[in-house]
């Protein structure tokens, strides 16, 4: 699967869209599957929430060149398989139908397999319910 990444850390926020922007379309006019775009979770922003990544959800959600292109927006907290590498800081743009892929090695492969299995749902689940207490 052909991936590219996306870092805006450090980046101004008209900077970081700006980037977005011209990477995306790259991207999409070089048949990237996968564009991983890093924005943090904004754990060392001044206002403790990622300004960034809630205005490149907000763009890239009405942003039309993706279904134009045959691509879809994917956050890193989901629970498809092509996003169990990533977590809240990062936004994925994918190609339809590959969002069902694993991305990595086959030693990752395979260990995303097993936690995205109906076996490896529950134990997750009962984890975060321990956790929880």
């Amino acid at each position: 699967m052909k991936t590219e990444t996306l870092d805006l850390h450090g980046l101004a926020l008209d900077e970081a869209l700006i980037k977005s922007q011209n990477n995306l379309r790259w991207c999409l006019e070089h048949g990237v599957d996968v564009l991983d775009i890093n924005h943090g979770k904004g754990l060392h922003s001044e206002r403790s929430f990622s300004v960034i990544k809630k205005e490149i959800r907000r763009w890239l959600k009405n942003e039309s060149l993706l279904a134009e292109f045959g691509y879809m927006l994917v956050y890193g907290e989901s629970n498809l398989p092509v996003a169990l590498s990533y977590d809240d800081g990062h936004t994925l743009i994918v190609a339809r139908g590959k969002e069902h892929n694993h991305i990595g090695g086959r030693k990752q492969q395979a260990r995303q397999e097993i936690l995205f299995s109906p076996e490896g749902k529950k134990e997750r689940r009962m984890q975060k319910k321990n956790r929880r207490k």
